[in-house]
């Protein structure tokens, strides 16, 4: 029989071994064949600068149309990573990921709807060989205005949904501070292949212009299974 350290380290170390590699924080650089770096990338001054994300991109033009699901957009460029508004969660607030947004977004943006995206790949197989059928995401967010949508792509099969079951807006407490979310996939995965996970932020309405952006990280207990 198994000793109680023994089992709970095995435990602990299949449940490490099956977190989703490659699903990054906001600001981070660009992910390795490994799996996330955890470096945060330096957020450029106030007023914007060259200095973006290395797994998050932003549908352009932005504002994008939101009539039709954001699966369907094509052009997307790397979002950049700003100096926090002030009077959003603060970069301090967590070492693990950065507020990122569109060019000097921290400042200023045009109102309608921000759509991004970050690409993660499925393993073909899980530890002890298993296939992942499905996984679970859990995590937190901020964003300005609100999180409207999560939606999911299986590049591999052609499909996309937006992820049902979830508030409206996602994070109630807006950008000052943190909500949490969870779900797990909408669509079938295929084992192998990439998904896209987007995230639909509705800057506020009004002729104004507004500052928007956002923050996302995921727990370690985001897991394939």
């Amino acid at each position: 029989m198994l000793s109680r350290a023994f089992a709970a380290l095995l435990l602990f170390a299949t449940m490490a071994a099956a977190q989703i590699t490659g699903l990054c924080n906001t600001g981070q650089t660009r992910a390795t064949a490994s799996g996330c770096t955890g470096v945060l990338v330096t957020p450029n001054p106030t007023g914007g600068g060259p200095d973006r994300d290395g797994n998050w991109a932003l549908a352009e033009p932005y504002p994008s149309p939101y009539g039709e699901s954001p699966c369907e957009f094509r052009s997307f460029v790397p979002a950049w990573v700003d100096t926090p508004n002030p009077a959003w969660l603060p970069n301090s607030a967590s070492t693990a990921s950065e507020w990122i947004a569109t060019y000097a977004g921290g400042a200023s943006g045009t109102q309608g709807w921000y759509v991004y995206a970050t690409q993660f790949p499925v393993p073909p197989v899980l530890p002890g060989g298993i296939v992942p059928t499905g996984l679970t995401i859990n995590g937190q967010l901020a964003s300005d205005n609100s999180t409207y949508a999560l939606y999911m792509a299986n590049l591999a099969a052609g499909l996309c949904s937006r992820v049902a079951g979830l508030p409206v807006p996602i994070n109630p407490a807006g950008y000052t501070e943190w909500s949490d979310f969870s779900f797990s996939n909408p669509i079938p995965i295929t084992p192998g292949s990439p998904l896209v996970l987007y995230v639909v932020v509705q800057n506020a309405p009004g002729p104004e212009i507004n500052p928007t952006g956002l923050r996302i990280e995921f727990f370690d207990t985001s897991a394939f299974n």
